[in-house]
């Protein structure tokens, strides 16, 4: 597992390491939308800071992307902050943050971890 995940009231913060496989992230969306929690949170970080590689495509995050749009359902608003100052894993955030358009699940990214909170945090 190349992944953490901590919880809190309002959110869950997952933290990438080493080599980022498609598997891996879909793995920790697993982790995330089938927690009792998942339900009460209102944001998620995911935390790309410190990562060796990022190793997902186009196809990969359009299996991720329709997995949380099913979620919208049950969830209908997310902030979903990424943390990196990768381009790539910047480009496959934007095709994300594209498929959960006609969501109320809001996608940003951020250069760190304090900026990611703080927008999590906001009204």
């Amino acid at each position: 597992m190349t992944f953490n995940i901590n919880w809190d009231k309002r959110g869950v913060y997952v933290k990438f390491r080493g080599i980022v496989t498609a598997q891996d992230l879909i793995d920790a969306n697993n982790y995330v939308i089938s927690n009792a929690n998942f339900e009460t949170i209102h944001y998620q970080i995911f935390d790309f800071s410190n990562i060796d590689d990022f190793k997902i495509t186009s196809y990969d995050i359009n299996i991720i992307g329709v997995m949380d749009k099913s979620q919208t359902t049950v969830k209908e608003k997310m902030k979903v902050a990424v943390v990196t100052d990768d381009d790539y894993v910047k480009d496959i955030t934007e095709e994300y943050a594209q498929i959960m358009s006609n969501s109320d699940w809001v996608t940003k990214v951020f250069s760190t971890n304090e900026l990611a909170k703080k927008w999590v945090l906001s009204k």
